[in-house]
């Protein structure tokens, strides 16, 4: 099974450089894509000279709508699997082999890392963060699927991409396109009894003495994650309009030659 793990950035000049150097020492996955959000502080400068391929969208729509993107591509080039990585610097590239083995080993669907597992690590980790990921957000895919995780905010995440057109058709439509479809796909996961899934012990290393340690902001960004799991559990999700609004699984990929580079809007 082909892998391709999408690394979505948005002004993060600061932590790029060396997440792009861990990467060319080399990665468990068979390619890596960048998705430029609409980045004006230097990232985009750095991403295109990574000498990795990426997506630069032409406007910045938020973290789901980058995601979408590069799965799309992902579906194109007929990869399938797709990792979920970001590229602040918190996630270590050489711990990816975590998140995928168990799919390549046919002992997962849906793989995500905990930094809160024996084994993982969440060093410089806010206390807002530290005591309400596990008490608090946790309780939301109890209360809302009747199952227990140990760390549900964690993006470090592999899934085998054939599920999404499975069990959440339009994961690709524009109410995902901020903080919500990893959400989305996580909560349609949780309550399929069709696909197998994992959580799996991994480091989540936040930066010393920095105050802007994330772009999630407190109410809008909360309702954004909280808000797929009331619309999945209440079977609210909109529907496509057509089947021509979404892309559908290749059958034969190798028709569908790489580019190094295509803008998306």
């Amino acid at each position: 099974m082909r892998s391709l793990c999408i690394i979505p950035v948005y002004n993060q000049a600061l932590d790029l450089s060396l997440v792009l150097e861990k990467c060319r020492k080399g990665i468990a996955c068979d390619e890596i894509l960048l998705v430029d959000d609409g980045s004006d502080d230097g990232s985009e400068t750095l991403i295109e000279k990574s000498g990795f391929r990426f997506l630069k969208l032409k406007e910045r729509k938020g973290i789901g709508h980058a995601l979408i993107q590069g799965t799309q591509y992902a579906i194109e080039q007929g990869f399938d699997i797709v990792i979920h990585m970001a590229g602040n610097g918190k996630m270590d590239p050489a711990e990816m082999p975590r998140v995928l083995n168990p799919i390549l080993e046919g002992k997962a669907d849906y793989v995500w890392g905990s930094r809160f597992l024996p084994g993982g690590r969440c060093d410089n980790t806010p206390a807002i963060r530290r005591y309400g990921i596990p008490f608090l957000f946790n309780l939301i895919p109890l209360i809302f699927t009747g199952k227990r995780v140990s760390d549900a905010t964690c993006g470090f995440r592999a899934y085998r991409v054939a599920l999404l057109e499975d069990i959440a058709k339009g994961w690709d439509l524009p109410w995902l396109f901020k903080y919500e479809f990893e959400y989305f796909v996580l909560a349609k996961v949780l309550l399929s009894r069709r696909y197998r899934y994992q959580e799996v012990p991994i480091s989540m290393i936040y930066p010393a003495r920095r105050k802007n340690y994330s772009k999630i902001t407190p109410v809008i960004s909360w309702w954004s994650m909280l808000k797929p799991w009331i619309v999945v559990r209440l079977g609210l999700e909109p529907k496509r309009i057509s089947s021509a609004s979404s892309t559908p699984l290749p059958k034969r990929p190798d028709e569908r030659p790489a580019s190094q580079q295509r803008a998306e809007g």
